[in-house]
């Protein structure tokens, strides 16, 4: 059974991958966990940066998320831990997060078979992902 505490580590292991990135001027990706196109990475590229979730390459039925994404000049604008850790638990129990700059975005989830469908997709990714012991990574 998943915690608090798996989404806080899955979190704190999230907001390390965006500092870690915002450190170098090269545009940037930092996969933290991929099987078979499902994953989570963090991106900072240019400008905008997101946590992303799902799958992005196009080649199948899944779609992909950004649990947050803001477009700005500003690096490592990425939220707080906690904030982080709040959004991944919402994603796990299926809710449907506020969209909008600074907030989410969903992608690709009407031609792959509805809303519903997408959610219950990345709550199983999510919950797979944080389940992980992200405490000896951090």
């Amino acid at each position: 059974m998943l915690t608090s505490k798996n989404f806080y580590n899955l979190a704190k292991a999230i907001k390390r991958a965006g500092r870690i990135i915002s450190e170098d001027e090269i545009n940037k990706d930092y996969l933290l966990e991929c099987r078979y196109n499902d994953t989570i990475y963090v991106t900072s590229d240019s400008g905008f940066e997101a946590i992303v979730i799902g799958d992005t390459t196009g080649d199948s039925e899944k779609g992909y998320m950004y649990l947050f994404y803001n477009n700005t000049p500003e690096r490592n604008s990425f939220p707080n831990i906690e904030t982080i850790a709040a959004l991944l638990e919402k994603v796990a129990n299926k809710e449907k997060l506020p969209v909008g700059e600074g907030k989410a975005s969903y992608h690709n989830w009407l031609q792959y078979g509805g809303l519903n469908k997408q959610l219950q997709y990345f709550s199983d990714l999510v919950s797979r992902i944080s389940s992980i012991d992200w405490s000896k990574t951090n």
